[in-house]
């Protein structure tokens, strides 16, 4: 399933057409949630991540990258299966993928 969920998400990003990043009008300005770093507090948003056999992809803000590629001002150095590394001005920091959290109902309320 998670395959699925990635493939479709790297052809659509694949396209000219790129769907428009829309904030929450209620969120705190400096709200992340947890386990983000603070360079992706920053703008850093790293939605997928693709590796097989032939090739590498990440999907950060967006646009499809492979390693080499550059964005805003920083340098794709690796992709991992949970991250993306990247170079940029003040060095490597890494993006990391968010992990869903699935909240399980209690058994005192059903």
């Amino acid at each position: 399933m998670r395959m699925w969920v990635l493939i479709l998400l790297l052809l659509s990003a694949h396209g000219s057409v790129q769907a428009e990043n829309l904030d929450d009008p209620m969120r705190p300005p400096e709200f992340a949630p947890p386990g983000v770093s603070a360079k992706a507090k920053k703008g850093w948003r790293l939605s997928a991540i693709r590796i097989d056999a032939d090739q590498r992809l990440a999907i950060i803000n967006g646009r499809r990258l492979e390693k080499g590629d550059w964005i805003n001002r920083a340098q794709v150095v690796e992709i991992l299966p949970q991250q993306v590394k990247l170079r940029g001005a003040d060095g490597v920091f890494s993006v990391r993928l968010l992990r869903a959290r699935i909240k399980k109902q209690s058994s005192a309320l059903k």
